[in-house]
């Protein structure tokens, strides 16, 4: 018998980045960003500080977005077609095959907020096996960019986003609050 699960989590390594449908839940994705080489998420943050009698009374603070970035070893055509609305063409057959997509599209500046996951693998406080995940309700991707080539690391393509205030779900269901997303700590299948 397994021990107790706890909402106590340590998360160790992204293991997916994935671009969601906006109908269907977080285990339906659209896209996905193959080959995570690592991501970071940050709150964009303001405050105010009210003063009087030369002495701070009390500070204001507030979250205006979230920034994330990923970095990623491969270069997905269906999926940078997905985000920047542009389409993949294809010439040839077999190994000769040849695939395009435009690059930095004028219509691609200002793309369709689109929702996104970001799993990790995790364990518990009673070290059970567990998926940590982030799901962002609304991302705003910017242009991509790339990093590279470098001798013996390759070439990096480059996501990143803001992460919206959001009245919907990933799912476009409406919320009880705003919000950007949501934590989920389950079970891992």
């Amino acid at each position: 018998m397994s021990p107790a699960i706890t909402k106590i989590l340590e998360a160790f390594s992204v293991t997916h980045a994935a671009i969601l449908d906006g109908t269907t839940g977080a285990e339906e994705v659209n896209g996905d960003i193959y080959g995570v080489e690592n991501a970071s998420i940050a709150p964009d943050l303001g405050s105010y500080d009210n003063v009087g009698d030369d002495v701070v009374k009390n500070t204001w603070k507030w979250f205006n977005k979230a920034v994330i970035s990923v970095q990623a070893g491969y270069i997905p055509f269906d999926l940078i077609a997905l985000v920047y609305g542009s389409t993949v063409s294809s010439s040839g057959s077999g190994a000769s095959i040849r695939y395009e997509l435009p690059l930095w599209e004028k219509e691609g500046e200002n793309v369709t907020a689109r929702p996104l996951l970001i799993r990790c693998e995790a364990k518990d406080s009673n070290k059970n096996v567990r998926w940590f995940e982030f799901i962002f309700y609304s991302c705003q991707f910017a242009p991509l960019s790339f990093t590279g080539p470098a001798y013996k690391d390759g070439l990096k393509l480059n996501y990143s986003a803001d992460v919206l205030m959001s009245s919907i779900n990933e799912t476009g269901a409406a919320l009880a609050r705003d919000a950007v997303g949501r934590l989920i700590s389950r079970a891992k299948s």
